[in-house]
Protein backbone atom coordinates (compact mmCIF):
# COMPACT_ATOMS: atom_id res chain seq x y z
CA UNK A 1 0.00 0.00 0.00
CA UNK A 2 1.16 3.68 -1.11
CA UNK A 3 1.50 5.76 1.65
CA UNK A 4 0.75 9.57 1.77
CA UNK A 5 3.17 12.14 1.89
CA UNK A 6 1.92 13.49 5.17
CA UNK A 7 2.39 9.56 6.41
CA UNK A 8 6.11 9.82 4.94
CA UNK A 9 6.65 12.86 6.99
CA UNK A 10 5.26 11.31 9.87
CA UNK A 11 7.58 8.28 9.92
CA UNK A 12 10.78 10.37 9.04
CA UNK A 13 10.26 12.40 12.37
CA UNK A 14 9.98 9.30 14.29
CA UNK A 15 13.11 7.81 12.76
CA UNK A 16 14.27 10.69 13.56
CA UNK A 17 13.41 10.81 17.05
CA UNK A 18 14.76 7.67 17.85
CA UNK A 19 18.41 8.18 16.17
CA UNK A 20 18.43 11.36 18.76
CA UNK A 21 17.63 9.15 21.55
CA UNK A 22 19.86 6.30 20.15
CA UNK A 23 22.72 8.71 20.00
CA UNK A 24 21.86 9.98 23.45
CA UNK A 25 22.29 6.40 25.12
CA UNK A 26 25.21 6.09 23.19
CA UNK A 27 27.56 9.23 24.36
CA UNK A 28 25.67 9.41 27.89
CA UNK A 29 24.09 7.33 30.46
CA UNK A 30 20.93 8.22 32.28
CA UNK A 31 22.91 10.08 35.26
CA UNK A 32 24.02 12.36 32.80
CA UNK A 33 27.51 11.34 32.77
CA UNK A 34 28.98 10.57 29.82
CA UNK A 35 30.75 7.65 28.09
CA UNK A 36 34.59 7.38 27.93
CA UNK A 37 34.45 5.41 24.64
CA UNK A 38 32.22 7.60 22.75
CA UNK A 39 33.96 11.32 24.01
CA UNK A 40 37.58 10.36 24.89
CA UNK A 41 40.52 8.31 23.63
CA UNK A 42 43.83 7.40 25.46
CA UNK A 43 46.59 9.37 24.60
CA UNK A 44 49.42 7.76 25.97
CA UNK A 45 50.66 5.16 28.60
CA UNK A 46 48.86 2.79 30.64
CA UNK A 47 46.21 1.13 29.26
CA UNK A 48 43.13 2.61 30.40
CA UNK A 49 40.36 1.01 33.12
CA UNK A 50 36.72 1.64 32.31
CA UNK A 51 34.34 0.99 35.02
CA UNK A 52 31.10 -0.77 34.15
CA UNK A 53 31.50 0.37 30.53
CA UNK A 54 30.06 3.97 31.32
CA UNK A 55 31.59 7.29 33.14
CA UNK A 56 34.42 6.12 35.49
CA UNK A 57 37.95 5.82 34.15
CA UNK A 58 40.82 4.59 36.13
CA UNK A 59 44.51 5.94 35.03
CA UNK A 60 47.47 4.34 36.49
CA UNK A 61 50.79 5.09 37.26
CA UNK A 62 53.54 2.89 38.08
CA UNK A 63 57.67 2.55 37.97
CA UNK A 64 57.01 2.48 34.03
CA UNK A 65 54.62 4.90 33.05
CA UNK A 66 51.76 7.36 34.02
CA UNK A 67 48.72 7.50 31.45
CA UNK A 68 46.62 10.56 30.07
CA UNK A 69 43.13 10.61 27.81
CA UNK A 70 42.23 13.86 25.15
CA UNK A 71 38.54 14.66 24.66
CA UNK A 72 37.60 13.82 20.70
CA UNK A 73 36.43 17.14 19.99
CA UNK A 74 38.07 20.53 20.32
CA UNK A 75 35.95 23.27 21.97
CA UNK A 76 36.33 27.14 21.57
CA UNK A 77 34.11 27.93 24.99
CA UNK A 78 31.97 26.12 27.66
CA UNK A 79 31.81 24.94 31.17
CA UNK A 80 34.14 21.56 31.38
CA UNK A 81 33.31 19.54 34.25
CA UNK A 82 35.56 16.29 35.85
CA UNK A 83 35.35 14.89 39.00
CA UNK A 84 38.22 13.32 40.02
CA UNK A 85 39.41 10.55 43.22
CA UNK A 86 43.19 11.28 43.34
CA UNK A 87 45.41 8.43 44.81
CA UNK A 88 46.03 8.70 47.84
CA UNK A 89 50.49 9.51 48.21
CA UNK A 90 53.01 10.96 50.33
CA UNK A 91 54.74 11.64 47.48
CA UNK A 92 54.47 15.47 46.29
CA UNK A 93 55.75 14.78 42.52
CA UNK A 94 52.56 12.31 42.06
CA UNK A 95 50.23 14.63 39.78
CA UNK A 96 46.96 14.43 39.31
CA UNK A 97 45.58 16.46 36.44
CA UNK A 98 42.42 18.31 34.70
CA UNK A 99 43.24 20.46 31.59
CA UNK A 100 42.49 22.34 28.36
CA UNK A 101 44.62 22.69 26.40
CA UNK A 102 44.93 23.59 22.31
CA UNK A 103 47.66 22.08 19.80
CA UNK A 104 50.32 24.60 18.51
CA UNK A 105 54.21 24.92 19.04
CA UNK A 106 52.89 28.52 21.17
CA UNK A 107 49.95 26.31 23.32
CA UNK A 108 47.23 27.92 25.37
CA UNK A 109 46.51 25.94 28.68
CA UNK A 110 44.14 25.98 31.54
CA UNK A 111 44.72 23.60 33.79
CA UNK A 112 43.77 22.14 37.37
CA UNK A 113 46.81 19.49 39.50
CA UNK A 114 46.37 18.00 42.48
CA UNK A 115 49.64 17.19 44.42
CA UNK A 116 50.19 14.52 46.73
CA UNK A 117 51.69 14.32 49.90
CA UNK A 118 48.94 13.52 52.06
CA UNK A 119 47.25 14.45 53.93
CA UNK A 120 48.22 17.85 53.27
CA UNK A 121 47.34 17.93 49.73
CA UNK A 122 47.45 21.04 47.44
CA UNK A 123 45.31 22.18 44.50
CA UNK A 124 47.59 24.02 41.52
CA UNK A 125 46.05 26.13 39.02
CA UNK A 126 47.83 27.20 36.44
CA UNK A 127 47.25 29.38 32.87
CA UNK A 128 49.28 29.48 29.48
CA UNK A 129 48.85 32.00 26.78
CA UNK A 130 49.92 31.81 23.90
CA UNK A 131 52.99 29.51 24.95
CA UNK A 132 53.78 31.98 28.41
CA UNK A 133 52.64 30.35 31.47
CA UNK A 134 54.13 30.59 35.18
CA UNK A 135 50.84 32.26 36.17
CA UNK A 136 50.38 29.61 38.87
CA UNK A 137 47.81 29.97 42.09
CA UNK A 138 48.16 27.26 44.80
CA UNK A 139 45.39 26.49 46.82
CA UNK A 140 44.81 23.84 50.79
CA UNK A 141 41.94 21.63 49.97
CA UNK A 142 38.76 22.17 52.47
CA UNK A 143 38.93 18.18 51.97
CA UNK A 144 40.77 14.85 51.19
CA UNK A 145 40.70 14.67 47.45
CA UNK A 146 41.74 10.79 47.72
CA UNK A 147 38.48 10.05 49.85
CA UNK A 148 35.64 10.80 47.77
CA UNK A 149 34.81 12.29 44.28
CA UNK A 150 34.62 15.88 44.27
CA UNK A 151 33.82 18.52 41.13
CA UNK A 152 36.56 20.28 38.88
CA UNK A 153 35.29 22.76 36.70
CA UNK A 154 36.51 25.32 33.99
CA UNK A 155 33.89 28.31 32.60
CA UNK A 156 35.27 29.55 29.67
CA UNK A 157 34.05 32.55 27.49
CA UNK A 158 35.34 35.54 26.13
CA UNK A 159 35.02 37.73 29.72
CA UNK A 160 36.31 35.34 32.08
CA UNK A 161 37.92 31.87 32.97
CA UNK A 162 36.67 30.95 36.12
CA UNK A 163 38.38 27.99 38.11
CA UNK A 164 35.61 25.98 40.50
CA UNK A 165 35.70 23.28 42.82
CA UNK A 166 32.71 21.99 43.79
CA UNK A 167 30.99 25.16 42.78
CA UNK A 168 33.17 27.05 44.60
CA UNK A 169 34.90 30.10 42.43
CA UNK A 170 38.70 29.53 43.53
CA UNK A 171 40.23 32.18 40.89
CA UNK A 172 39.07 34.32 38.21
CA UNK A 173 40.82 35.44 35.03
CA UNK A 174 39.11 38.45 33.37
CA UNK A 175 39.34 39.59 29.60
CA UNK A 176 40.69 43.21 29.94
CA UNK A 177 42.15 45.75 27.18
CA UNK A 178 46.16 45.20 27.26
CA UNK A 179 45.90 41.88 28.64
CA UNK A 180 46.58 38.47 27.16
CA UNK A 181 43.45 35.75 27.15
CA UNK A 182 42.90 32.77 25.49
CA UNK A 183 40.36 34.28 22.87
CA UNK A 184 42.06 32.77 19.74
CA UNK A 185 42.70 29.60 19.94
CA UNK A 186 40.82 26.32 20.05
CA UNK A 187 41.12 23.41 22.99
CA UNK A 188 41.16 19.78 24.10
CA UNK A 189 39.99 18.54 27.29
CA UNK A 190 42.89 16.21 28.81
CA UNK A 191 43.68 13.73 32.25
CA UNK A 192 46.59 12.33 33.38
CA UNK A 193 48.20 11.04 36.46
CA UNK A 194 51.86 11.36 36.33
CA UNK A 195 55.07 11.80 38.61
CA UNK A 196 56.76 14.58 38.16
CA UNK A 197 60.20 12.95 39.49
CA UNK A 198 61.25 9.83 40.90
CA UNK A 199 59.35 8.51 43.68
CA UNK A 200 59.07 5.48 45.96
CA UNK A 201 58.50 2.36 43.61
CA UNK A 202 56.88 0.86 46.88
CA UNK A 203 54.29 2.31 46.76
CA UNK A 204 53.16 2.18 43.32
CA UNK A 205 50.99 1.74 41.66
CA UNK A 206 49.32 4.95 41.59
CA UNK A 207 45.09 4.69 40.46
CA UNK A 208 43.78 8.29 39.56
CA UNK A 209 39.67 7.99 39.17
CA UNK A 210 37.78 10.08 36.70
CA UNK A 211 33.90 10.88 36.17
CA UNK A 212 33.07 13.05 33.12
CA UNK A 213 29.91 14.68 33.71
CA UNK A 214 28.01 16.02 30.41
CA UNK A 215 30.02 18.52 28.20
CA UNK A 216 28.54 22.10 27.82
CA UNK A 217 31.29 23.35 25.41
CA UNK A 218 30.96 24.76 21.99
CA UNK A 219 32.45 22.08 19.50
CA UNK A 220 34.17 23.58 16.38
CA UNK A 221 37.38 23.06 14.82
CA UNK A 222 40.50 24.24 14.85
CA UNK A 223 40.72 27.42 13.55
CA UNK A 224 36.50 27.67 14.55
CA UNK A 225 36.59 29.43 17.67
CA UNK A 226 34.88 32.46 16.75
CA UNK A 227 31.88 30.61 16.17
CA UNK A 228 31.39 29.79 19.86
CA UNK A 229 31.61 33.13 21.17
CA UNK A 230 27.43 33.53 20.62
CA UNK A 231 24.74 33.93 23.51
CA UNK A 232 22.97 30.72 22.04
CA UNK A 233 25.45 29.02 24.30
CA UNK A 234 24.09 29.58 28.14
CA UNK A 235 27.99 29.91 29.53
CA UNK A 236 28.46 33.17 27.03
CA UNK A 237 25.36 35.42 28.17
CA UNK A 238 25.46 38.19 30.33
CA UNK A 239 24.53 36.89 33.91
CA UNK A 240 28.68 34.63 33.17
CA UNK A 241 30.59 37.99 32.22
CA UNK A 242 31.12 37.76 36.19
CA UNK A 243 31.08 36.51 39.39
CA UNK A 244 27.17 36.87 41.25
CA UNK A 245 26.93 37.91 44.24
CA UNK A 246 27.12 34.64 46.28
CA UNK A 247 29.77 33.21 44.07
CA UNK A 248 31.96 36.73 45.02
CA UNK A 249 31.67 35.67 48.83
CA UNK A 250 32.78 32.00 48.35
CA UNK A 251 35.53 32.81 46.05
CA UNK A 252 36.70 35.86 48.53
CA UNK A 253 36.84 33.58 51.40
CA UNK A 254 38.67 30.55 49.83
CA UNK A 255 41.41 32.90 48.68
CA UNK A 256 41.48 34.34 51.99
CA UNK A 257 40.95 30.92 54.26
CA UNK A 258 42.78 28.59 51.57
CA UNK A 259 45.30 30.48 49.04
CA UNK A 260 48.97 29.12 49.71
CA UNK A 261 50.74 31.26 46.24
CA UNK A 262 49.80 33.69 44.09
CA UNK A 263 52.43 34.20 41.32
CA UNK A 264 50.58 37.79 41.13
CA UNK A 265 52.65 38.43 44.38
CA UNK A 266 55.78 37.07 44.29
CA UNK A 267 58.32 39.49 43.51
CA UNK A 268 61.39 36.98 42.63
CA UNK A 269 59.39 35.89 39.76
CA UNK A 270 57.32 39.19 38.55
CA UNK A 271 59.57 41.90 40.01
CA UNK A 272 56.81 44.15 38.80
CA UNK A 273 53.15 43.34 39.62
CA UNK A 274 51.06 41.80 36.61
CA UNK A 275 49.38 43.64 34.77
CA UNK A 276 46.25 41.27 35.14
CA UNK A 277 46.45 41.75 38.76
CA UNK A 278 46.56 45.45 38.74
CA UNK A 279 43.46 45.84 36.28
CA UNK A 280 41.08 43.02 38.35
CA UNK A 281 42.65 45.10 41.94
CA UNK A 282 40.90 47.82 40.48
CA UNK A 283 37.71 46.11 40.33
CA UNK A 284 38.39 44.69 43.45
CA UNK A 285 38.26 41.08 42.17
CA UNK A 286 41.45 40.56 43.23
CA UNK A 287 42.21 42.33 46.90
CA UNK A 288 41.74 38.94 48.56
CA UNK A 289 44.58 37.02 46.71
CA UNK A 290 46.98 40.08 47.90
CA UNK A 291 45.51 39.93 51.39
CA UNK A 292 45.99 36.35 52.09
CA UNK A 293 49.33 36.47 50.60
CA UNK A 294 50.42 39.13 52.29
CA UNK A 295 49.08 37.55 56.12
CA UNK A 296 50.49 34.23 54.99
CA UNK A 297 53.64 36.10 54.76
CA UNK A 298 53.77 34.59 50.71
CA UNK A 299 54.96 38.30 49.31
CA UNK A 300 58.21 38.44 47.82
CA UNK A 301 59.97 41.45 48.39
Amino acid sequence: MKMSGSDEKILLLMGMVVLTVAVRAIDEDPTGFVTWGHNYYKTWGQPALVINETSELHLTLDHKSGSGFESNSIYGSGSFNMRIKAPQTKSTRVVTSFYLMSKSSRNDQLCFQIFGNGPAYLLNTNIFINGEGDKDQRFHLWFDPTKNYHSYRFLWNQHQLVFYVDDTPIRVYRKNPGISYPSVQTMFMHGSVKNGSIVDPKEMPYTAEFQASTIDGCVTDFFGIQKCFGPEFWWNRKENWQLSSRERKLYMNARKVYMDYDYCSDRKLYPEVPKEFMEDQNKNVWLWSYVAASKNKKLYL
